[in-house]
């Protein structure tokens, strides 16, 4: 009976540890503060470029709005246009949130270019394989009908490195979107281009926790450059 009550109690220590741990990250959050606004950069033919998805798309984990693969983004373009930049991302957002409350967004600006990072909180929510699929594929669908627009949408990120978590929570995670990733790969279109956040460039860190915030949750500059570096290598 003692072991039992021992065992209880470190039980109790362990899940009470990341359950204050996120807790405090997910409130008091020692990452700056961003706040992406509507901006025009560059000269040259107009293009329309929004960015949507999670916190990933409005940049957490980053010193500054610059450092953002979204305004990376919008630079990369920005070097032969004039672009009207919108980010309309949402901490949080999930495949479900996202087509009802960005994807309206998106079809009513209509523009040429759009950037979708989503798919992560759903697997910290441990949602369905299925229901997220069901929802990429509804995402994807809606946009090339209503849009005219190149579409770039990364798949279920990389939660290696990710210390915020359990390693097991982790390994779980990886597990599930190992099938699920593969099924997203799918969904390409010669309009829609998958960016394989999961897999890019990832190898040349061989400690994945350099490119993670200090909230061992979200990218840092550095994990946002890779970031970037993927969607830039599907850009044309």
């Amino acid at each position: 009976m003692k072991y039992i009550l021992y065992i209880a109690i470190i039980l109790v220590a362990y899940f009470g540890f990341y359950a204050v741990r996120i807790f405090y990250y997910s409130n008091y959050s020692p990452l700056p503060a961003l706040e992406p606004k509507d901006i025009t950069l560059g000269n040259g033919s107009p293009i329309k470029y929004i960015a949507s998805g999670d916190s990933t798309a409005v940049g957490v984990g980053a010193s500054s709005i610059e450092n953002t693969y979204s305004y990376k983004t919008a630079e990369h373009f920005a070097q032969n246009n004039k672009v009207e930049y919108r980010n309309i991302a949402v901490s949080g957002a999930r495949t479900k949130s996202f087509i009802s409350d960005q994807l309206p967004k998106i079809i009513e600006f209509q523009p040429d270019v759009i950037t979708i990072s989503i798919g992560a909180n759903d697997l910290t929510h441990l949602i369905s394989s299925q229901t997220i699929f069901e929802n990429y594929k509804q995402t994807i669908t809606e946009l090339e009908s209503k849009t005219t627009a190149k579409i770039y949408i990364t798949n279920i990120p990389n939660f290696n490195g990710a210390k915020l978590l359990p390693f097991w929570f982790v390994a779980i995670m990886e597990n599930k979107s190992e099938s699920i990733n593969k099924q997203i790969l799918n969904l390409e279109t010669e309009r829609t281009k998958i960016i394989n956040i999961h897999d890019f460039g990832w190898d040349k860190f061989p400690d994945l926790s350099v490119t993670y915030a200090a909230d061992n949750f979200h990218p840092n500059d550095t994990g946002y450059q890779n970031w970037a570096n993927a969607f830039l290598d599907r850009i044309k």
